[in-house]
């Protein structure tokens, strides 16, 4: 009897632990299960824009708002009369490609991997997903007061001033310590295991893209700049003093 209590309350307690995600959480691990399924398929990660992330965000928290999944409660693109195209247009973004992924779903563990889990199963979604001539993306995702989760992905191609190529890196960064070491590109956070290389694509609308750190027991991050197609490496010069370079070159 005592141990059938213990369990449901671990049961229950793991529950609530697991509903208790912010958005920004969300959203990271949808682009991260995104990424993962274009590795899979051969096919750059998509970079997350700034400006479009926002305007996934705005989309996703009115949904949110409201608690219905678009104007008629069935098409969650369309919101308030306006569809992608005139809330991209409205924002002023520009591209030569555009495309959207929009969802809902309540009581989940994972709302992320169920979402997207749901998009890969769903033909248009998926070509949305693998569609090699998007390279950029933002993620909204908002959870209502009924406990739902509304999502919105937009894809891109930017056009000739939508993305300066100068606010864009795709970094190769090795991490030789013996811990994991956790990071910020943006809002994008990320961890990187120890002995692991890999590969992170960032951009954002202006200014220099940089790396934000938090180095194992520090209390404040520390942040350099990035330089498009370069490798860096973490490294533990002596205990508990951490440092991050560019590679020496081979």
């Amino acid at each position: 009897m005592s141990r059938l209590l213990v369990a449901c309350l671990a049961v229950s307690f793991a529950a609530a632990v697991a509903s208790a995600q912010t958005a920004e959480e969300v959203e990271t691990k949808v682009l991260k299960d995104v990424n993962a399924y274009r590795e899979k398929k051969k096919l750059a990660k998509l970079a997350t824009d700034d400006k479009l992330a926002a305007i996934a965000q705005a989309h996703a928290r009115a949904m949110a708002k409201a608690d219905k999944f678009g104007d008629d409660g069935k098409n969650g693109h369309f919101l308030d009369g306006k569809g992608p195209a005139e809330r991209i247009k409205e924002a002023g973004y520009k591209h030569t490609g555009l495309a959207e992924n929009v969802g809902w779903g309540v009581g989940e563990d994972d709302p992320a991997g169920a979402i997207v889990k749901w998009w890969l199963d769903s033909p248009p979604h998926e070509k949305n997903i693998a569609n090699k001539n998007l390279t950029h993306t933002g993620v909204g995702a908002a959870k209502s007061k009924s406990g739902k989760w509304y999502f919105v992905q937009l894809f891109s191609r930017p056009a000739r001033g939508g993305a300066p190529a100068a606010a864009r890196v795709t970094v190769t960064i090795e991490n030789l310590t013996k811990q994991a070491i956790k990071f910020r590109m943006g809002r994008n956070k990320d961890e990187l295991a120890a002995g692991v290389k890999g590969e992170f694509t960032y951009a954002q609308s202006k200014g220099p893209v940089q790396i934000a750190i938090t180095w194992p027991e520090a209390r404040k991050e520390e942040v350099h700049d990035l330089t498009d197609k370069t490798a860096y490496v973490i490294e533990e010069k002596e205990k508990g003093r951490f440092t991050f370079r560019k590679a020496d070159p081979k």
